[in-house]
């Protein structure tokens, strides 16, 4: 029962938090958790307070994130970039083992140096989970992305196994290279091996289900969302690198060939629709169980018993200084080499602008639950005392915090949106004049669905009344997509959307106004049936019944004709699109993407 009530406890904190991310607006979603998670802490005593199983987090929240993750990213910029995220996993995290361990040592020369070279081996993962929740609408440039997700996807094996020697030399004062070269190779070579035969297999298992017609979106989406965890366990059981067979199974299912028909459309608008709710309420969980963490673990630091909380305060600043120095001069050293590859000269990487992209890819590498996770099994470490024990952990927490601060205030003042980068204001006129051409046809075949008459008409003479409530409701629907473009729009084009808006409001003002009088009639209607008003005050049973049942058949039809509506406007939409390329007001990648929308649009209505 306290597992249920825990469970209970992490989603409402998960629901409190995106709620309380609506008045933040300047603040991640990610970082609210954490703060949340931290307040609960604080207040209320919880299971978690007294720490989590590594593994448990490994398992239960990284397999399926990194499973779903690996499935749409782009993989052909992976392979192109496989060198870059080579050196960026294994070399980069060798340089954050050697500079964050000598620099912890000389800081603190009571920590050994083992010890203090296990922080930066923790240091050095990057946290795929905290990395996709903070940067995922940042726009990088396609090689600093790839970069960065190729990074965050495989450089755990790295970092666990310089940190799992690191463990064993503090205990047992050897260390054998040999048996570290095999621990390595058998965890990133097996693993990604074991992960690429267990995505075919599994890849073969859902076409077989598909082409015996046993297949159902229900059935595809249970299997989708058992797949991580089985190969996890299956990897763990032959001793190879589980998180990297998970990414690698992920991947080789997303290039093996799918079919294409309507059935598999919907079901992948089903599965994704599954998956978002999953990435959201497993990402949510991660944050606020590692702001529940961090009271626990900066408790000693806080109340002094670790030495002076303002030195320990200052060690956290300097570390991570040099953890986010030694990754930007990495990354300005790999642009350089690319800049030289290209035929470009290496000081085209030191613009202004360039600078900016690098630092923004620097900062962005945020640590996370992998680095937690790491530095928990350190109370397994015997050569270490409890305080040097305490310190290293709550040493690592602060580092965490500030990470995430970094990546969250940063990273946006470095590098704009993908939105607002992808929306130049030519692309935000021309979408602009395609909604209102829109509602336009929308209003024009008004005499076929339906009146729609406004207050200027209805002053001229026509009754003010909405014949037509699906035609409102639609067009609303596109004024609503006119309201967001209106902040990115020219003046001219924002002039033109805003007067349209105010039609189309007023209409759909007037109509709510006959909705709210129908139903304030109903409830008078109710209040006279059981005897709360007097005889006579109100119409008659038969009147009230005929009346109520009119209108709840008008609201019933009306919900019906929006999708009518709604499809007819959709294919009016694809006509537009294809006759703005071909007049050069857009460009085929517009199109396309205008197109896609509206596919996705049809496909729900179907």
């Amino acid at each position: 029962m306290q597992t249920f009530e825990l469970i209970l406890f992490l989603l409402a904190a998960v629901i409190a938090s995106s709620v309380l991310d609506k008045f933040l607006p300047r603040v991640s979603l990610p970082l609210v958790q954490v703060a949340l998670g931290a307040v609960i802490a604080a207040a209320v005593a919880t299971p978690l307070e007294w720490g989590i199983d590594p593994e448990l987090l490994l398992i239960l929240f990284i397999a399926p994130l990194h499973f779903n993750e690996t499935r749409h990213v782009d993989s052909g910029a992976l392979w192109k970039n496989r060198w870059g995220i080579a050196s960026l996993s294994v070399g980069l995290v060798f340089a954050i083992v050697v500079a964050c361990g000598a620099t912890l040592h000389v800081l603190v020369p009571a920590i050994p140096l083992a010890a203090a070279c296990a922080l930066g081996a923790a240091m050095g993962s990057t946290d795929a989970v905290a990395v996709t929740a903070l940067t995922h609408d940042r726009r990088f440039g396609s090689r600093h992305e790839a970069l960065l997700k190729g990074e965050a996807l495989f450089n755990d094996v790295t970092g666990t196994v310089i940190f799992q020697c690191c463990v064993t030399l503090l205990a047992t004062g050897a260390f054998s290279l040999v048996h570290a070269g095999e621990e390595f190779a058998l965890d990133l070579f097996g693993g990604f091996t074991g992960g690429l035969v267990m995505g075919v297999l599994a890849w073969g298992l859902l076409e077989l289900i598909r082409r015996t017609g046993l297949d159902t979106p229900t059935l595809h989406v249970m299997l989708e969302l058992l797949l991580p965890f089985v190969i996890y366990l299956t990897a763990k059981s032959l001793h190879i690198g589980a998180v990297i067979a998970v990414v690698a199974a992920g991947l080789v299912m997303s290039l093996l060939p799918q079919r294409h028909t309507v059935a598999t459309a919907r079901t992948k608008l089903q599965a994704a629709g599954v998956w978002q709710t999953l990435e959201f309420v497993l990402n949510g969980i991660i944050f606020v169980i590692l702001g529940m963490q961090l009271p626990r673990l900066l408790a000693p630091a806080a109340e002094g018993s670790l030495g002076d909380p303002a030195a320990l305060l200052g060690v956290v600043a300097v570390l991570t200084v040099v953890l986010e120095g030694v990754r930007f001069l990495w990354l300005l050293a790999m642009d350089a080499l690319a800049a030289a590859r290209a035929g470009r000269a290496a000081a085209s990487c030191l613009t202004p602008q360039a600078l900016r992209g690098t630092l923004a890819v620097a900062f962005a590498g945020a640590k996370g639950g992998i680095t937690l996770s790491l530095m928990l099994t350190l109370t397994a470490a015997g050569a270490l005392s409890a305080a040097d024990r305490s310190m290293l952990v709550s040493v690592a927490s602060g580092m965490i915090v500030l990470t995430l601060v970094l990546a969250d205030f940063a990273v946006p003042a470095l590098v704009p949106s993908k939105r607002s980068a992808a929306r130049s204001r030519d692309r935000v006129d021309a979408e602009v004049s395609l909604i209102l051409e829109v509602i336009a046809s929308i209003r024009a075949d008004a005499p076929f669905t339906g009146a729609v008459r406004s207050g200027e008409e209805a002053s001229a003479g026509a009754p003010a009344t909405i014949d037509e409530p699906a035609t409102v409701i639609v067009m609303h629907r596109y004024a609503e997509i006119l309201e967001d473009l209106v902040p990115a729009a020219s003046a001219a084009a924002a002039a033109r959307a805003r007067a349209e808006i105010a039609r189309v409001g007023d209409l759909y003002d007037r109509m709510d106004a006959l909705s709210r009088a129908a139903a304030q009639w109903d409830g008078e209607t109710e209040d006279d049936e059981a005897g709360e008003g007097p005889v006579g005050a109100g119409p008659s049973d038969a009147d009230a019944a005929g009346g109520l049942t009119g209108y709840f058949q008008a609201l019933r039809a009306t919900y019906e004709a929006v999708e009518d509506v709604q499809s007819q406007a959709l294919a009016r939409e694809l006509q537009l699109i294809k006759q703005m390329r071909e007049a050069g007001v857009i460009d085929a990648a517009h199109a396309k993407e205008l197109r896609n929308d509206v596919y996705i649009q049809q496909l729900t209505l179907d």
